[in-house]
């Protein structure tokens, strides 16, 4: 069958529209296997008038690519730039941490090698809603340089390589480890308001450590300076501590 001009078939005069049909015109079938779904939620509820345009863009990117029933789906960056007209790779990443603050997606990054991150799309009851998480605030948190702390002066600074003797250099390693395990030690001692790490974070932490141990790298990131700690944040001081000892690390996640 020749597919036909949709133009010629509006200026046919045989051609009457209706309110409620549009027969005669090749109208999307009900179903189909490769179109992607988003949730009213996300339009009802300002999530795509209050972000960048770009953002929108990356979501359908990661629910075009949405396994139909675990939700995963793990595009490249580079990827998620071709189709979505991106031109600039950070622009991709921002968007991914806005959708995370929200608890509209999780993510599991892989930090070695070229092997993408992990995306799962999370159900909207989880969702952060907007009143309770101003977006000027997430923004102002994504572009918050990373400071050096300066509670302990000039000693706080890391002395430059080669610098010292042996016995000093040695020491001052001692002096940190002991530092860090005073941290964690107070960090699981102070109790941490649970409702504001996301959800989605939280439950995407639970498949490599325990909770406990989560929410006290959360409280140590907050006392810190970080307000809000992204997913990578949280896991990187997750994985130091592992690494230390200080904490056990579960065996990863398989999807």
């Amino acid at each position: 069958m020749t597919m036909e001009n949709i133009g010629n078939i509006l200026n046919k005069k045989k051609w009457q529209p209706k309110l409620d049909s549009f027969d005669g015109l090749p109208v999307r079938p009900p179903v189909k296997q490769t179109r992607l779904y988003l949730d009213n939620e996300y339009f009802e509820k300002g999530y795509a008038a209050a972000f960048p345009d770009s953002t929108t863009t990356v979501y359908c990117i990661l629910a075009k690519y949405a396994h139909h029933e675990k939700q995963i789906c793990f595009p490249a960056a580079a990827t998620v730039m071709k189709l979505g007209g991106i031109t600039n790779r950070s622009t991709v990443f921002r968007a991914f941490r806005i959708l995370e603050a929200y608890s509209i997606i999780a993510i599991i990054r892989r930090s070695k090698g070229r092997v993408p991150n992990v995306y799962a799309l999370l159900e909207t009851s989880h969702w952060t809603s907007l009143n309770s998480l101003p977006f000027e605030t997430v923004i102002q948190g994504i572009r918050k340089p990373k400071t050096v702390s300066l509670k302990q002066g000039q000693q706080s600074q890391n002395p430059p390589y080669n610098s010292g003797t042996d016995e000093t250099r040695n020491h001052l390693m001692e002096s940190d480890k002991e530092i860090r395990a005073e941290n964690i030690k107070t960090a699981k001692n102070t109790e941490p308001i649970k409702g504001e790490i996301s959800k989605g974070t939280l439950i995407m932490l639970r498949g490599y450590y325990e909770e406990s141990d989560a929410l006290a790298a959360y409280s140590e990131l907050q006392r810190n300076g970080d307000a809000s700690p992204s997913f990578s944040a949280l896991r990187g001081l997750l994985k130091q501590w592992a690494r230390e000892g200080r904490i056990k690390e579960k065996k990863p996640m398989t999807w």
